[in-house]
């Protein structure tokens, strides 16, 4: 599809990478989420997505959450981690009261969800099993993209953002947009997974 690209993308504990696209105009649900094994191989796994955005999974890896910025939803499926299948997708949290637009996520070691709000001017935290949204942290910019928590010990939560729409001599009241930020809030993050881990180890 030519007036589509990819955009954002997260391996799972397996070494697979699950990637979704989305219209480059932004205006139709065109976009689909894939995932592209440590074989090679890619599979289509859901359809009819606007901006396909966030990733992340639940500690016991039975769920997957994803996002849709367009639609303002993040939704949560049933995960098979051995075979790498997601089913029966629901409505986890619904956006429309939010400034802003989810974008990028995560997930810290007591299970709870932090996401990036475009447009919103924050990140916040969320409980997946209640839908409720615990905190937020004020970022200096109005397009935070996404967040990960990174350092030794896993307890700094970076927190990028983008400067799309900003002149550079009309930044007003964003001369940090287009930065990326760090803030330790209280708790650490789960490691991130390199694309063909497992394939790898098993190929070894």
């Amino acid at each position: 599809m030519p007036f589509n690209r990819f955009n954002d993308g997260k391996c799972d504990s397996h070494g697979r990478f699950w990637a979704g696209t989305m219209e480059i105009i932004e205006k139709v649900a065109t976009g689909s989420l894939y995932v592209l094994e440590p074989d090679g191989s890619c599979r289509k796994v859901h359809e009819d997505v606007g901006v396909s955005n966030g990733i992340a999974w639940s500690l016991d890896e039975k769920e997957m959450y994803y996002i849709d910025s367009m639609r303002k939803h993040v939704l949560a499926f049933d995960f098979d981690a051995e075979k790498g299948e997601i089913s029966r997708p629901r409505l986890l949290i619904d956006f429309a009261g939010e400034q802003g637009f989810p974008d990028g996520m995560t997930i810290d070691t007591e299970g709870m969800l932090w996401i990036a709000h475009w447009d919103g001017w924050q990140v916040s935290r969320w409980n997946p099993r209640t839908g409720m949204k615990l905190e937020s942290i004020a970022v200096p910019a109005a397009k935070v993209t996404s967040c990960i928590f990174g350092g030794d010990e896993l307890d700094t939560l970076y927190i990028t953002s983008a400067r799309k729409g900003l002149e550079e001599d009309k930044a007003g009241d964003q001369p940090h947009a287009g930065g990326i930020f760090a803030v330790k809030p209280g708790v650490k993050g789960t490691k991130t997974h390199a694309f063909g881990t497992s394939y790898i180890q098993q190929k070894e």
